[in-house]
């Protein structure tokens, strides 16, 4: 019933699984034991992993902390914070507060400029795929997202960015352009819908209804919170997020998000490669199994830091990893997801 819903959806994507590697090296995924792999993390072979649990059918069936800490303690996931923005657009659009993905934002930011800036939509920002000169991949973009931490006011940044040349297709959907700014300013669009500060948002609105505390956003100097990532939180509560998403909105018999939301937050709007995918800030990339290769959503960021939701094995995997800026730090991770997913028994159809 779980996996007809997911391909039903159009969340499952057929990925060529003949030959399949690491999409960013093209170098190719060991064979592991789970007991090998905990040998070799807790000999540090692949940096700075320090929480890794995978849960399936709802239950915890693995759950270690490696290195510095102890099991619980709350990791930096990076742009993996991201993923959670676009889960607080859809309970905004829940609420009544905003409209939906096609509004316009600058209402919302006061701060209108004309066109093509005055036409950027929550959809946009939500794609990555809006008109602000926008690249954190490459460090010459203006709105590279290091140049914006440099600034006391966040905001006064994003909204200052130049356009880029931009053209629609015919979905209405943008050039992929990788951009923090834009996310971070989804979350000033939420806070003057909602009335409420965006962590407070989301605690109340998607953090308590879990049971999550202790979640803690990155700030600006001026105080202003870092929608577009740098999130520190635990192991157990991505798990808990994860499965959440997995059963299409509820958690424990309670409706957090509506699960026609989540079907369009991971319906894939754009496509990196051939295996990689891209919706609503959150990725689609095939991990084995046992089996094969099985369809897997995931939030992703810098270091190595990945929750990835495997709906044909009703799994929910989680690497935290302090890897940050590493070349190898995500290939790093897909190991350790690999093992994992290799580990869990295949469902009954």
């Amino acid at each position: 019933m779980l996996g007809g819903y997911w391909k039903s959806a159009g969340l499952v994507v057929t990925f060529l699984a003949m030959g399949f590697c690491f999409p960013a090296t093209a170098q190719p995924i060991p064979d592991l034991s789970l007991d090998q792999l905990e040998q070799q993390l807790l000999a540090g072979d692949y940096g700075k992993i320090r929480a890794v649990a995978a849960e399936q059918g709802g239950e915890i069936v693995y759950r270690e902390r490696f290195g510095k800490g102890d099991l619980g303690d709350r990791v930096d996931i990076r742009s993996a914070g991201k993923s959670i923005t676009a889960l607080a657009v859809g309970a905004a659009i829940a609420d009544g507060m905003l409209p939906g993905t096609d509004v316009k934002v600058w209402p919302y930011l006061s701060s209108p400029r004309g066109a093509p800036f005055n036409e950027i939509t929550i959809r946009d920002l939500l794609t990555m795929s809006s008109a602000l000169d926008c690249n954190d991949w490459d460090r010459r973009s203006p709105g590279q997202e290091e140049r914006m931490y440099r600034r006391r006011e966040w905001r006064d940044f994003a909204l200052a960015l130049p356009a880029r040349d931009f053209e629609r297709d015919e979905r209405g959907i943008g050039p992929f352009s990788y951009c923090t700014a834009g996310v971070f300013l989804l979350g000033q669009v939420v806070e003057k819908a909602t009335g409420e500060r965006f962590d407070r948002y989301v605690q109340r609105r998607l953090f308590d209804p879990l049971g999550i505390d202790g979640a803690d956003w990155r700030r600006s100097r001026s105080g202003e919170i870092q929608s577009g990532g740098q999130l520190t939180i635990s192991d157990e509560a991505l798990l808990r997020l994860g499965r959440m998403v997995l059963n299409r909105g509820v958690w424990e018999g309670q409706r957090v998000l509506p699960e026609e939301w989540l079907r369009t937050v991971l319906t894939p709007t754009h496509s990196m490669s051939d295996h990689v995918h891209y919706g609503y800030l959150w990725w689609a990339t095939p991990i084995r199994s046992s089996r094969g290769y099985e369809a897997a959503v995931m939030m992703k960021g810098n270091g190595g830091n990945i929750v990835a939701i495997v709906p044909s094995l009703d799994a929910v995997l989680v690497v935290q990893s302090e890897n940050y800026n590493r070349r190898q730090a995500e290939r790093n991770s897909f190991i350790v997801l690999t093992t994992m997913l290799r580990s869990l028994p295949i469902p009954a159809e």
